[in-house]
C-alpha cells in the first residue's frame, strides 16, 4: 500500500479552495445588512443567587433568566423556600 491514496493531488486541492457559493449562501447575502441584524432587541436577563433558609442545608445556587419561577424558588434538597439576591 502506497500514500497516494492519503496525499491530495494538487488539482483536488486548487478545486476544493474553488468552490462555488451555493444558493443559500447567495439568499442570506442579499437578505439583509448587517445594520438590520444589529437592530435586534437584546433580551434582558438578571443574574439570582438563590441560597436555603435552611441553616442545616447550606444549599445554593446561581440562575441567569428573565423570571424566576416557583421551582426555582424552592430548595431541591429540603423542598423548602430559597432566598434570592439580585445581582
Amino acid at each position: 500500500m502506497g500514500l497516494d491514496k492519503w496525499l491530495k493531488s494538487e488539482d483536488d486541492i486548487i478545486k476544493s479552495k474553488k468552490k462555488k457559493p451555493s444558493i443559500q449562501d447567495k439568499k442570506r447575502k442579499s437578505e439583509g445588512t448587517p445594520e438590520k441584524l444589529l437592530e435586534k432587541k437584546s433580551v434582558q436577563l438578571t443574574k439570582y443567587t438563590l441560597i436555603c433558609q435552611n441553616s442545616k442545608c447550606k444549599y445554593q445556587k446561581t440562575l441567569i433568566k428573565k423570571e424566576l419561577t416557583d421551582d426555582d424558588k424552592t430548595c431541591p434538597r429540603c423542598n423548602k423556600i430559597m432566598k434570592t439576591k439580585v445581582g
